[in-house]
């Protein structure tokens, strides 16, 4: 007998009320449930690893029901998405087989508010959301006493999304403070013990034993590689407006088309254009991006999941397990941030084959090599680098949440001090709640310690339960209908808006809204507008794939001469950037320098002596007195100004990875003499 048969086979026996729900109708399993069910059966912490549309979340669930459904008392299986969307698709996946099961299942949101009376056997959830049951989910009867308090499981999905986020760090604090209401739960009976077993899911984790790590007390990692080939469909890399239309007149089919961008204007912009030009072709054009209404993402996606012939158009917020159907291409518009993103991009496509239809489009020559690096370093199965630092600001968040949850609204100085000792040493403790107090955040009387009034005023929006640290801006309205178009908009000069795809002009506005209506001339949408939004940190991934692509030694610079000036190729990301600014101003040094290289004015043989002999104690000075300018350089969190500052400095370096990048510095040979292809390449940089 063939021996997956035969573990498929035993694997089955185990799972006799769950196997009918969720394996019946494709009667054999994939290779990550072969390996993953057994395991969870054991109640093992584990991070799961594997391909996209490999099968995850019934290698998840299936042995989790199967665990459970005999338990007589109430039991939950908490599990965490990043985004509302993903809730709601996960939701609709799994209602059929849990129902059929004659078991419940809820979904809690800032769109789903379910009851917090009721006790279900899953409850899908986001972290804002989890942090909020976990402050309101006190049940009035004695039975059970919170609404979380059956819960035995958390699955933590996409978990690449929440590692090194502000968010993920929240789940970290949240899952320290289940803990703690489980134990309480079982010495108050409300449930038979305090054990809560970590599930993660992933198919895109540079370093799982960090992630274990962070999120599991004594888990593993199980890592089920994908064998996918890669087909790459065109062969210049031009610009999507010309390369995408010139492939469908070809085609002899229709195709669904998934087309990636990197920023929402080019979304907008994107989507326009290729309603211009597919227009003949018959081909419908959606735009999807996290600004856009509610409303129209989901008219998006349903437009995606039912027409055969239609072009999404997308950030990452379609890079993640909605369901929009069977990809037939992925276009990516420039290359992802990291390798990580550009598997999980190319993953979207193909799901129901062995092989993944890329088109690779950019609109320029240096775009287009850095995705064809990229390209090459996922076909060859690397993942890309981790470049993950602290998140300390989340402490104080955790804090006000943690008072807000108390009965009374306020904590001893000991119950906090319990709580923030997890995560600091005893010094910053006390300096992080000291901090507090003297802002004003928290105030410390006869009661103990409370919300001051920014955690009150938070309280009654439900901003107290959220990290994102994000601007607002204004939200655009159909004059016509009233319904919500788009928010975040960032208001500059001229009447119009492009907006989803679409064109618009302004008719009126006030402090929050702008009114526009629909128009059809494209000069009365002109007008100069954007988003607002927090830079994104970006690691070394892109610099670190080419120097892979060229063969280029990590410790060698590649000089470059070109116009009259001296091109210094350090490929080592954003972090090394930032560190060469930092010592290119301790020296007086007025130079350009970015992910990729720095430029010299005047062409130079050698390594000049303020890299060959980093001044280490001026950077250390440096680092200390302009930390602001490192926490913008590194897009850190608004609230790091309120940490201690030694805090703040241990966070910078981690995220600047900086013992690291200061030996790379002052390691690196600066080269001449290098391959004529080599220089060629680099060329397209300058």
């Amino acid at each position: 007998m063939n021996n997956n048969l035969k573990k498929d086979r035993e694997i089955a026996g185990s799972l006799p009320r769950a196997w009918p729900a969720f394996f019946e109708r494709h009667g054999r399993l994939t290779c990550v449930q072969r390996e993953v069910i057994p395991e969870i059966l054991k109640g093992n912490d584990l991070l799961v690893c594997s391909a996209t549309a490999s099968g995850k979340t019934e290698a998840i669930c299936a042995p989790l029901i199967e665990k459970n459904i005999d338990i007589m008392e109430p039991w939950t299986i908490l599990y965490i998405s990043p985004t509302r969307a993903l809730v709601n698709d996960l939701y609709e996946r799994l209602r059929k087989p849990i129902n059929g099961l004659g078991l419940s299942i809820l979904r809690r949101t800032g769109d789903y508010a379910s009851r917090l009376s009721d006790i279900s056997n899953i409850l899908i959830t986001t972290p804002e959301s989890f942090d909020s049951m976990m402050c309101r989910g006190r049940l009035r009867d004695s039975v059970h006493g919170h609404i979380l308090s059956m819960v035995n499981t958390v699955v933590l999905d996409e978990i690449h999304l929440l590692y090194g986020s502000s968010r993920g760090e929240q789940i970290r604090w949240l899952i320290a403070r289940l803990r703690r209401l489980k134990n309480q739960a079982y010495k108050q009976g409300w449930c038979n013990n305090d054990k809560i077993q970590i599930l993660g899911l992933s198919a895109t984790v540079a370093d799982a034993d960090a992630v274990v790590e962070k999120f599991m007390v004594d888990g593993k990692a199980i890592l089920v590689p994908g064998d996918r080939e890669i087909e790459k469909v065109n062969k210049d890399n031009g610009p999507v407006e010309k390369s995408l239309p010139n492939y469908l007149t070809k085609l002899k089919k229709a195709e669904k088309i998934l087309v990636f961008c990197d920023a929402r204007k080019r979304v907008d912009k994107l989507a326009y254009n290729l309603k211009k030009v597919t227009n003949d072709l018959g081909y419908k054009v959606v735009a999807h991006h996290g600004s856009l209404s509610k409303k129209i993402r989901e008219e998006a996606e349903n437009i995606v999941k039912n027409e055969d012939r239609v072009i999404a158009v997308a950030t990452s917020t379609l890079e993640i397990g909605i369901d929009i159907g069977n990809i037939d291409l992925i276009v990516l518009d420039g290359p992802p941030p990291d390798i990580a993103a550009f598997l999980q991009r190319i993953g979207r496509g193909n799901r129901r084959t062995d092989k993944t239809r890329v088109m690779l489009c950019s609109n320029n020559k240096s775009q287009a090599l850095v995705q064809e690096t990229m390209l090459n370093a996922a076909a060859s199965g690397h993942i890309g680098a981790t470049n993950i630092g602290f998140n300390y600001s989340v402490v104080f968040q955790q804090i006000a949440s943690y008072i807000f949850q108390s009965r009374r609204r306020s904590r001893s100085r000991k119950q906090i001090r319990s709580l923030v000792d997890l995560f600091f040493e005893d010094k910053d403790s006390k300096a992080i709640i000291g901090n507090m107090i003297q802002n004003g955040e928290i105030i410390e009387d006869k009661s103990g310690l409370r919300l001051g009034e920014y955690w009150l005023d938070m309280t009654r929006t439900g901003i107290i339960h959220s990290n994102i640290d994000s601007p607002v801006g204004y939200n655009i309205i159909d004059e016509i209908t009233g319904d919500k178009i788009a928010s975040d908009i960032k208001d500059s000069e001229g009447m119009g808006l492009k907006t989803g795809g679409n064109l618009f002009q302004k008719s009126s506005y006030d402090d929050h809204n702008i009114e526009v209506k629909r128009v059809k001339n494209e000069k009365s949408a002109e007008g100069e507008w954007s988003y607002v939004g927090k830079k994104r940190f970006r690691g070394p991934d892109q610099a670190n794939s080419i120097r892979q692509y060229l063969n280029i030694d990590n410790d060698i610079w590649p000089i470059v001469g070109f116009k009259g000036k001296t091109y210094v190729f350090h490929l080592g990301g954003t972090a090394r950037q930032i560190i060469m600014e930092a010592l290119s101003n301790i020296n007086d040094n007025s130079l350009f320098i970015n992910q990729y290289y720095l430029i010299l004015d005047n062409i130079i043989p050698n390594k000049p002596d303020w890299v060959k002999h980093c001044d280490l104690l001026g950077l250390e000075t440096y680092l200390h007195d302009r930390i602001d300018w490192f926490e913008n350089k590194l897009c850190r969190p608004s609230k790091n100004v309120n940490l201690p500052i030694n805090l703040r400095i241990k966070e910078a370096k981690k995220w600047l990875d900086y013992d690291k990048e200061i030996d790379a510095i002052q390691k690196s040979s600066w080269v001449t003499k290098i391959k004529s292809e080599v220089t060629e390449s680099l060329k397209l940089f300058c």
